[in-house]
């Protein structure tokens, strides 16, 4: 799996992130709640020293122990107690572990058919974490086939629960379709306002997307806004570049001075979710720079964000940044890096990259070309921000 795969699969596998922490911790034992709200607060000399009082002759409070030791940095003792709990009979310890091989956490080879199994194990059992984990790696096909329809099944297991997490998560199997089932996206919309009602921040962003593109509900502006605003005040940026996305498609006026206001709100919005580190905000900042729409054109900001944008694989941006540097349209013409960008952007996908090349593979050398060919090949996108961020890895609360 590449690297973006990892950051996908770690954003994935998570049960508390992107929602307000459970001050309760309802979903442990009493004797275990003080510890756990202390590592969910991120409390961790409190937690650590609270479970390390609870973990002789306990596996649940080992496993939990385990967790915080990870998180600190502790890898060999942290597993340590992980396995033991997981050996013991903890469902929460074959929980943990199975985070471990899903993730490759603490030195250990990532197997994520082993985290499969134990995430089965979990879950037949009832443990709410263990079913929507087991659920994303069925709907991702991750150490078992693909399999929407086991994945939506575990996942109604996890969401009758009301947790949030399995809420969103059921919301987002909903939203996809395979050749066993299609979407529902009716369905799908009630989940993610459940879960964003519930604190959920990305299934806030979600169902915000859906009122305003009318999309499984009656379209819904100003309610679409309200989610979105919740979903940015909660740190998630995409919910900047939708606020952007909707300014940008207010009608025109007869107004020119309202226009251009309406165009300078939504360069403010792609500013922000840029500045954050979302590629096609950085996509969308670098047009306006380049064609001047709603800020001053410069060339060199365009180039700017049109590379940030190119760095994390977004197709688009890297087509538009080999185009500049190939023209030089923003300083000296590096005919290797601009053939090297074409050349990623046509293998991602984008139509127009591979006509462009064509045309401009005359006016390099065989040496050039060989050099643009070997950096594509060696060439990683690097995320600013992993996707879904707000989503805790399970390993971490």
């Amino acid at each position: 799996m590449n690297r973006r795969g990892l950051a996908l699969l770690a954003a994935l596998l998570a049960v508390s992130g992107g929602v307000r922490a459970q001050q309760d911790a309802s979903d442990v034992a009493p004797a275990l709640r003080p510890a756990v709200i202390a590592y969910r607060s991120g409390d961790m000399p409190t937690a650590e020293a609270t479970l390390r009082a609870l973990a002789p002759g306990n596996a649940d409070a080992e496993a939990w122990l385990g967790a915080v030791l990870l998180e600190r940095g502790a890898d060999k003792e942290g597993l340590r107690y992980i396995q033991r709990a997981a050996d013991a009979g903890s469902l929460e310890g074959s929980h943990r572990l199975a985070l471990v091989y899903a993730q490759g956490l603490a030195g250990t080879p990532r197997n994520e058919a082993r985290a499969a199994e134990l995430f089965d194990k979990a879950a037949n059992a009832g443990h709410v974490r263990a079913q929507i984990n087991l659920g994303i790696l069925y709907m991702r096909g991750l150490g078992v086939p693909r399999d929407l329809v086991n994945a939506r099944a575990w996942l109604e297991k996890a969401a009758a629960s009301g947790d949030p997490q399995a809420l969103y998560t059921l919301g987002r199997a909903l939203s996809e379709s395979s050749e066993q089932v299609p979407p529902d996206p009716v369905r799908a919309a009630d989940l993610f306002r459940r879960a964003a009602d519930k604190g959920h921040a990305l299934a806030g962003l979600r169902y915000g997307l859906m009122l305003s593109e009318g999309v499984g509900i009656k379209r819904d502006v100003a309610a679409a806004q309200r989610y979105l605003m919740q979903a940015r005040d909660s740190g998630i940026p995409e919910a900047s570049l939708a606020m952007g996305d909707m300014v940008a498609r207010t009608p025109a006026s007869r107004d020119k001075a309202a226009n251009e206001r309406v165009v300078q709100a939504a360069i403010t919005w792609y500013d922000a979710a840029a500045q954050a580190g979302v590629p096609s905000a950085q996509f969308k900042l670098a047009n306006a720079y380049f064609s001047g729409v709603g800020v001053a054109r410069d060339p060199a900001q365009a180039q700017r964000w049109y590379t940030r944008a190119a760095q994390q694989g977004l197709p688009q941006a890297q087509h538009a940044l080999g185009i500049m540097l190939l023209g030089g349209v923003a300083g000296a013409p590096d005919r290797v890096e601009g053939y090297k960008w074409l050349l990623l952007a046509e293998r991602a996908g984008h139509p127009d990259s591979r006509p462009v090349r064509d045309k401009t593979a005359d006016q390099l050398s065989p040496t050039e070309k060989r050099q643009a060919e070997t950096l594509a090949q060696r060439f990683t996108p690097v995320l600013e921000r992993p996707i879904d961020a707000t989503l805790r890895p399970a390993s971490s609360r």
